[in-house]
């Protein structure tokens, strides 16, 4: 029996957005060929207005830092710790999640996980998952899209802190690498391609790589980083990543091994 399709499969991306008056979420989906983004508000009522009814997904893609249910607010997250040394310190790091702002943005993700859970597919699910009996995995955009990119781009103009994902973002259209991970997944949908490629909405943007975050989790490719007890970041597949990216995981993993 052959596995589905990835363009048939249904999958959802989430940017976990927690601003009470502004519409800071991005939301993407795919499901039969068909594919949405929208920006909305942090509230379910609005946000499952941009959800198809009736459609179930094989996974959910959050970006906000997921740790398992109970973890103390304090936990200090070695998905997040092998991030911000070394070279992808300057490049892609996480913010970390177990002090100010990091702690709020970890309770937004933690409520996002539970407003969604009910939309994963009957039956689905996947190991490391970060709620038992469910498909959400954690999406990190940021790091999705760098670790993709060749070294030769970071010697490029750098950008402010606050634009660093759009950064990334555009470097990852111009250089082709979102074109090879739709290659690399056998996603032959071109008008989603396009979409991608043209997006120039922030949320959206980053909606849109947790849908190939999710992708990449339900054609079984990732590249999984971290541990049980603070959770994973959920990455493409290592033969894609920049030769400077697995050298510096390497490096980080040794270090703090």
């Amino acid at each position: 029996m052959h596995s589905p399709s990835v363009d048939k499969i249904g999958l959802l991306g989430i940017d976990v957005g927690f601003s009470k008056s502004r519409p800071t979420t991005g939301i993407a989906w795919s499901k039969n060929g068909e594919f949405g983004a929208v920006r909305t508000h942090s509230d379910w009522e609005r946000r499952s207005r941009h959800i198809p009814a009736t459609t179930t997904f094989s996974v959910i893609a959050i970006d906000g830092p997921l740790v398992p249910i109970g973890a103390d607010e304090s936990l200090s997250r070695l998905c997040e710790r092998l991030f911000i040394r070394g070279a992808f310190q300057t490049r892609c790091k996480p913010g970390l999640s177990n002090h100010g702002y990091g702690k709020d943005l970890r309770r937004a993700a933690s409520e996002t996980a539970e407003q969604f859970r009910h939309l994963g597919e009957q039956g689905r699910v996947i190991g490391k998952a970060i709620r038992a009996g469910t498909p959400i995995i954690e999406a990190f955009p940021n790091a999705f899209l760098g670790v993709l990119l060749p070294e030769a781009r970071f010697t490029m103009p750098a950008c402010g802190k606050r634009k660093k994902f759009d950064w990334l973002y555009d470097h990852a259209v111009d250089s082709g690498v979102i074109g090879s991970l739709f290659e690399a997944l056998g996603w032959r949908n071109q008008a989603l391609l396009d979409a991608v490629l043209a997006e120039g909405d922030h949320e959206k943007r980053a909606a849109w790589i947790c849908l190939l975050t999710a992708a990449c989790a339900a054609t079984g490719t990732s590249e999984i980083i971290g541990d049980d007890k603070g959770g994973w970041f959920w990455l493409p597949q290592s033969e894609l990543w920049a030769p400077w990216a697995r050298n510096a995981l390497e490096k980080n993993q040794a270090a703090l091994s």
